[in-house]
């Protein structure tokens, strides 16, 4: 069947996906989700010529007409060769052999590497349609992947994309994530950087949290850049923190991450592979990572964290990284700052006066930079820390930001004070005395996302006191930022729905 090619003017974030008019794909006989087979001949290139597409139906007419087809502006970026009033041929295709891997999963059957190849392979391709990949995903939701399918799985995903040498020795902290105001990184990727290592940390934006490093880290300079430009801050300053989207690496890991976002699933068979994917790209061989463990996180108990870090440290090994990981406490938010800005400014406060604290972001950022210092062989097993708590208390640390910041195209004279936070603002005092016994993590986060974070970085949420503070009546218990003030209202209902972000107790505990 030939077809018009017209242009749909909206992008769908899938580049295979093409809409038929419905009498078209009977006459194909094709429903939505299926696959065709596109040529264009039109095309000077091979891979250009000839593509995939999963189908999309217009019932109504009122996107294509019988002998077009519509073609969204993520494909028409994509191939060159392709225009509105294009004539194309298409025809039915099969399902890749890899539709058959994912029915394998489903049943909890074990893949082996070449199945798993396969898989990565029609994945990145666009050979397989989001209905496709959410079966895989939910298969290893139900059934799990043992150590060799994860090896496998990290080793496909990372050749799907590029891979950076930064030389033989590459470091790097990672977090599983669940607590507010997390800003470590903005602190331990100087510290270790002043100690002369190499620390190219590439980062997420938020998903489901207020900030993500990224996030926080461009507000003091720009994340985004290019490969060769990630090649030349790093060789400068041995150190960066960027955004991880702009650049090619790990493709595969990333079309998976978007279908488990809306499914809300992050099995540990795709976790483990998905952040040593990431590692691998940026060529890091050695490598801390954060385990918060409470309610709110991936991991309620000590023990199920404890059962991950072993589990990653294998896989990590398997593909040739050193892994430690350490379980930290997530009752509460790191420091008191929760969105991009705010969390900014503590950590520049911080690195500029050791003693402006706050101390549990000086513990918790100390204590991993000092187990990456020791795993360098920069400090003896033990005394990581004090070395850390050395380079930040010297000014050290804060100068190499200061240097980060410049390369990236930031100004490093910036100063907290500098740092603008949302003009619309709400303070809640105590109504009651007594002691902090509980700060929730949870209102923290709804309440931070519905100021405007993370897309507002002016947005967040200031605790000013936590678990084991006394309050009185009337003290101030926390401030909220917003650059809109329906959103900052927003907020305040979400306050006075749930009693706020802490709970105030006695020295009794419960009465029975």
């Amino acid at each position: 069947m030939k077809l018009k090619v017209k242009k749909v003017n909206y992008e769908t974030g899938n580049t295979k996906d093409v809409v038929l008019n419905i009498k078209d794909a009977q006459e194909l006989g094709q429903k939505a989700g299926e696959r065709i087979y596109i040529r264009n001949k039109e095309s000077k290139s091979i891979e250009s010529e000839f593509w995939v597409a999963i189908i999309q139906i217009d019932y109504s007419n009122s996107i294509v007409e019988s002998g077009e087809i519509g073609i969204f502006l993520d494909i028409l970026k994509e191939k060159k060769n392709l225009k509105d009033g294009t004539i194309i041929s298409v025809k039915p295709a099969d399902p890749p052999d890899s539709f058959r891997f994912i029915q394998k999963k489903i049943k909890g059957k074990k893949l082996n590497s070449e199945e798993i190849n396969n898989f990565i392979s029609d994945a990145v391709s666009g050979s397989l349609s989001r209905i496709d990949l959410a079966a895989f995903i939910t298969g290893v939701q139900i059934n799990g992947m043992d150590n060799e399918e994860m090896t496998s799985l990290t080793l496909a995903e990372v050749r799907s994309g590029d891979i950076f040498y930064f030389g033989m020795d590459v470091y790097d902290k990672h977090s599983t994530g669940g607590v507010p105001g997390n800003k470590v990184s903005l602190i331990i990727v100087p510290i270790v950087a002043a100690a002369g290592l190499t620390i190219p940390k590439s980062s997420t934006r938020a998903i489901t949290s207020p900030s993500g490093t990224a996030d926080s880290m461009e507000v003091l300079a720009p994340v985004t850049f290019k490969s060769d430009e990630l090649k030349e801050i790093v060789s400068k300053e041995k150190a960066c923190i960027i955004w991880g989207g702009a650049l090619d690496i790990a493709p595969a890991d990333n079309i998976l991450i978007e279908i488990e976002r809306p499914l809300h699933m992050d099995p540990i068979g795709l976790m483990i592979p998905s952040i040593l994917t990431k590692k691998l790209s940026m060529g890091v061989k050695k490598l801390v990572l954060d385990i918060p463990v409470g309610e709110g996180t991936k991991f309620q108990t000590p023990d199920k964290g404890k059962q991950f870090a072993y589990l990653f440290k294998e896989i990590a090994a398997n593909v040739g990284i050193e892994a430690e990981c350490a379980l930290t406490l997530a009752h509460q938010p790191i420091g008191h700052a929760i969105g991009p800005a705010l969390e900014a400014k503590e950590a520049l406060t911080l690195l500029r006066d050791y003693s402006a604290g706050p101390n549990s972001l000086i513990e918790k950022s100390t204590d991993l930079a000092g187990m990456l210092l020791e795993m360098a062989g920069k400090a003896q097993k033990g005394s990581g820390q004090v070395l850390a708590k050395e380079i930040l208390r010297s000014g050290k640390a804060y100068e190499k930001m200061k240097s980060i910041i410049e390369i990236q195209g930031g100004s490093s004279e910036i100063k907290p004070a500098d740092i603008e936070v949302g003009p619309y603002l709400k303070e809640f005092f105590a109504t009651k005395e007594g002691y902090i016994v509980e700060v929730k993590n949870t209102i923290i986060n709804q309440m931070a996302k519905a100021l405007g974070c993370p897309n507002s970085k002016s947005s967040g949420v200031e605790i000013i006191k936590k678990q084991g503070a006394r309050l009185k009546k009337g003290d101030l218990i926390c401030r909220v930022y917003s650059h809109s003030q329906s959103k900052l209202k927003k907020a305040e209902k979400i306050y006075n729905a749930s009693g706020g972000p802490v709970t105030l107790g006695g020295m009794v505990m419960e009465k029975i």
